[in-house]
């Protein structure tokens, strides 16, 4: 919950936002970076009113219905501060789904094995061509956004060497 709660605070603090903008903005302008999905906004949105992070009013748009707008409050400034301060030092490694099957790797069969690698590769080879693509426009982002695309890009450009490299591996077994 605390990465969420970092990002929701995060997005509060750019502008107050109803539930289902602060669920769009996760879901697009995060979701390439972060595994994190969410199926409701609503139950964290509450958790944090609850710990008063945040603050809900009841807006009304033109002729609509009314609809419940989110705030950050100074205790929520005060906690988006301490959980970034927190991710920048965090010691937890990245764990990446496919070093379970490879450390399970004799059990598996060496063709369906191969397949599926060729596979991850052309899907990293995609990831990164649109990264790529994303980046030539860097004017059309903040500096921050572009370190946080050239990161991941990092990231895939080391994935695809030791998916390379797995697939050498196996081959030669």
């Amino acid at each position: 919950m605390k990465i969420q709660e970092l990002i929701i605070l995060g997005i509060l603090k750019e502008s107050p936002r109803h539930g289902y903008e602060i669920k769009k903005i996760m879901k697009k302008e995060l979701g390439i970076f972060t595994s994190l999905e969410n199926k409701s906004i609503y139950y964290p949105l509450k958790i944090m009113e609850t710990k008063a992070l945040i603050k809900k009013t009841a807006v009304q748009d033109k002729g609509k219905l009314f609809r419940y707008v989110y705030n950050i409050t100074p205790k929520g400034n005060k906690e988006f501060k301490k959980l970034a301060m927190d991710a920048l030092l965090s010691e937890k490694r990245p764990f990446i789904d496919i070093d379970i099957p490879l450390y399970f790797l004799p059990y598996l069969e060496k063709k369906e094995v191969m397949a599926r690698l060729r596979l991850r590769k052309r899907f990293l080879e995609r990831v990164k061509s649109w990264l790529a693509d994303y980046l030539e426009d860097q004017q059309a982002f903040p500096s921050h956004q572009v370190l946080l695309l050239k990161h991941h890009l990092n990231l895939l450009n080391a994935e695809e060497s030791f998916v390379e490299e797995i697939i050498k591996i196996v081959k030669s077994q």
